[in-house]
């Protein structure tokens, strides 16, 4: 068995199948490598943690049998990154002894039967729409942050994505914050929620970066599919019922602030050192015109302080409004917008402030981010 490809496209496709791979602790050893299989002068390269399964598809320039086997990534991987843009050439025996020409060089290793390389089951077909690739980039950056790395609950790990006849939303918490991404111009008309896990979403993610055009998505009780270009990306869902978000929305944060988001960001991001870094509480007081921050930690008589520029309207009338939020928080949810001026809702310094980008009323997009105060001290 042979084949033909350019190095540096046969590269891009391995890393794409390798990035879902375990370093260690496979519970399937064959899963450990990766899977080619050359058909009808088609290869196609499959990895494979159990959970996640990704599919590449490369048109061999030239190809002698069929058939499939093994290899381990990584050496494959770090041959190709070493080579020039050339030709390279794979020769399999029957033996699975692997040589690879290229570059005036030939390199030798081992490969194995695909007798335990798991068998990935077909899709049951429940639903299916599609979704332009830089709308799906987008929902995934301006949710994926908020997802929970503490471990507080398995479902709060993953993004929520919900479908409904008129459009689409993504979801994000991690109980202090939360981020909602909704887009009306995508219509799945149909109702359907599932909880997508997030290291196969990253992994699309990295690929959205660099692809175009739109992404099949397919989905059952069980699994989603997303299907771009030449890859396939099947992950099983998160199990589990998502917490009734819409009820932590407040629905009455009557007063006000309206800010340059990168001035705000950049002079938050100089003073957050001087914060105590077990609750980076930074404290927020408003003026009509004006906004003062705060950073100080006590116990170290660390304290730094900041004027900016602001609109507020203040409908409670209280000449001394302030709140306290988590710098750490409030710099990623504004790192993730976009907007060159943001609008913060508020109703009291115990409450959720909302966080929205300012954007034209006519854009299809809607994002609202929440956060949770800090107790002021």
């Amino acid at each position: 068995m042979k084949f033909i490809a350019p190095s540096q496209l046969l590269l891009k496709n391995l890393q794409t199948v390798s990035s879902i791979i375990p370093s260690q602790n496979n519970a399937v050893p064959a899963t450990a490598n990766v899977k080619f299989e050359i058909e009808d002068g088609t290869l196609k390269i499959t990895g494979t943690d159990l959970e996640t399964t990704i599919i590449t598809k490369v048109n061999l320039s030239d190809c002698d049998g069929s058939g499939s086997f093994l290899a381990p990534p990584k050496l494959i991987v770090d041959t190709l990154k070493n080579l020039p843009e050339v030709m390279v050439e794979f020769n399999i025996d029957e033996n699975y002894t692997i040589t690879i020409n290229a570059d005036e060089t030939t390199y030798n290793t081992v490969g194995f039967s695909t007798d335990e390389f798991p068998q990935m089951p077909n899709m049951n077909g429940m639903g299916s729409f599609e979704i332009d690739s830089k709308i799906l980039l987008n929902a995934i950056s301006k949710t994926a942050f908020a997802t929970d790395t503490a471990g507080i609950r398995a479902v709060m790990a993953g993004i929520l994505c919900e479908l409904q006849p008129e459009h689409i939303s993504f979801v994000a918490t991690d109980a202090h914050r939360l981020v909602r991404y909704r887009n009306l111009s995508v219509k799945p008309n149909v109702s359907h929620s599932m909880i997508l896990p997030k290291k196969p979403i990253m992994v699309l993610k990295n690929l959205l970066d660099s692809l175009m055009g739109n992404v099949n998505v397919e989905y059952d009780e069980t699994r989603a599919c997303f299907t771009i270009d030449s890859v396939t990306i099947t992950s099983r869902l998160v199990e589990g019922k998502y917490p009734s978000y819409e009820n932590v929305i407040p629905k009455n944060n009557h007063n006000i602030l309206q800010i340059e988001r990168l001035p705000f960001l950049q002079r938050m991001r100089s003073i957050a050192p001087y914060a105590n870094q077990s609750t980076h509480q930074i404290r927020l007081k408003l003026g009509a015109d004006k906004l003062s921050m705060k950073a100080e930690d006590l116990d170290l008589s660390n304290k730094a302080t900041s004027m900016l520029a602001c609109t507020f309207e203040n409908m409670d009338g209280d000449e001394n409004y302030e709140i306290g939020f988590s710098a750490k928080f409030l710099q990623e949810i504004l790192s993730n917008l976009d907007s060159d001026e943001v609008i913060i809702q508020l109703a009291s310094p115990q409450a959720a402030g909302l966080i929205f980008p300012k954007t034209d009323d006519n854009s299809d997009e809607e994002i609202l981010m929440l956060l949770m105060p800090v107790m002021l001290t």
